[in-house]
C-alpha cells in the first residue's frame, strides 16, 4: 500500500478506533457541507432571480425619474444649482441590517425615509410648474429606494457566491483527498493487525511443538529399558523400545529421514538421531 495516501500510523487497535470514530466525523461533517452548499445554491438563485426583477423595475424607474425631470427644466428652466444650494440634511437614510444565510454573514440595505429631516426644496415650484417638481421628487425618492435594494441583492449574490465556491472546495477535499486517506488508513490497519496475528498464531504452535518434543525427550530419558506405564509402548520382553515411538520422538518429520535395513536382512527400520538443536526449529 502506498504510504503516501495514507497517514502515518501504528497498527492497533485503540488506532483502529480512532480512524473509525474519525471517518464517523468527517462522513458528519461531509453530509452538512453538502446540506449547506445545497442551501446556499438555492438562496443564490432566489436573490440572482430578484436582482434581475429589480434591475428590470430600475432600469423603467429611472427613465420615468429622468423624463420628470426634463419636464421641470422644460417648465422652471435650469435648476440644478437651486437644489444643490438647498440641500441640507438627507431624508432617505441607508440602514445595515445583518442577516446569516445558512452560517454566511451577509448585510442587507434597507432604504428608510427620515422624517425628522426637514425639506428645503417644499414650496419649489409654487410659481410655477409645482405638480411636475412633486411628481419628479416621488420618482427619484423610488429610484433611490430601488437602487439600494439592488445593492443590496447584488451583493448578497457576491457573498453567496464566495461562499458556494469555498463550501465547494472543502467538500471536494473531504471527498477527494481526506475520505480516500481514512479507508486507507483503516485497510492498513486491519491488513497489519491480521498479519501480526497470524504471526504469532504460528509462533505459539513452535512453541507448543518444541515443548512437546522435550517433553517426549524426556520421557525417553526416564524410561530407556521399558516400562509398562509408559506412553509409548515399550515393551519389557526384550527391553527395547518400538520403532513407532522413537520414529515420533527421534524423527518427528518422517521426509529428511533415510530408512535402511540392517545386514542380516531381518527388515528392521532404523531411524538415525538429528544433528540440529531444537532452538533452530524457531525463526
Amino acid at each position: 500500500m502506498n504510504i503516501d495516501n495514507r497517514y502515518p500510523v501504528t497498527a492497533s487497535l485503540f488506532m483502529l478506533r480512532e480512524i473509525k470514530q474519525r471517518q464517523e466525523k468527517v462522513n458528519r461533517g461531509y453530509q452538512l457541507l453538502k446540506r449547506k452548499t445545497e442551501a446556499l445554491r438555492i438562496r443564490g438563485r432566489q436573490a440572482a432571480i430578484e436582482l434581475s426583477a429589480t434591475q428590470a423595475v430600475l432600469g423603467h424607474t429611472l427613465k420615468e425619474a429622468y423624463i420628470s425631470l426634463a419636464a421641470i427644466k422644460f417648465t422652471n428652466g435650469e435648476s440644478n444649482a437651486l437644489v444643490l444650494e438647498n440641500v441640507g440634511q438627507a431624508q432617505v437614510r441607508v440602514l445595515r441590517v445583518p442577516e446569516n444565510i445558512s452560517g454566511v454573514a451577509t448585510v442587507s440595505l434597507q432604504a428608510v425615509e427620515d422624517s425628522t429631516a426637514s425639506d428645503a426644496l417644499r414650496y419649489a415650484g409654487l410659481g410655477a410648474g409645482g405638480h411636475r417638481t412633486s411628481e419628479a421628487k416621488k420618482a427619484f425618492r423610488e429610484a433611490v429606494r430601488i437602487l439600494v435594494k439592488f445593492a443590496s441583492l447584488r451583493n448578497t449574490c457576491l457573498l453567496l457566491d464566495e461562499a458556494i465556491k469555498s463550501t465547494l472546495r472543502k467538500v471536494n477535499g473531504i471527498e477527494k483527498v481526506i475520505m480516500p486517506k481514512l479507508r486507507n488508513t483503516e485497510n492498513y490497519i486491519v491488513m497489519e493487525m491480521g498479519e501480526q496475528e497470524r504471526e504469532e498464531f504460528h509462533r505459539l504452535k513452535m512453541v507448543k511443538a518444541k515443548k512437546n518434543r522435550k517433553k517426549s525427550m524426556l520421557n525417553v530419558k526416564r524410561n530407556p529399558y521399558g516400562d509398562p506405564d509408559s506412553s509409548c509402548g515399550i515393551s519389557n520382553n526384550n527391553s527395547s523400545m518400538s520403532i513407532d515411538c522413537l520414529t515420533s520422538i527421534m524423527c518427528p518429520n518422517p521426509e529428511p529421514l533415510s530408512s535402511t535395513t540392517d545386514s542380516a536382512g531381518d527388515g528392521n527400520l532404523v531411524c538415525y538421531p538429528h544433528y540440529w538443536d531444537d532452538d533452530d526449529l524457531l525463526f
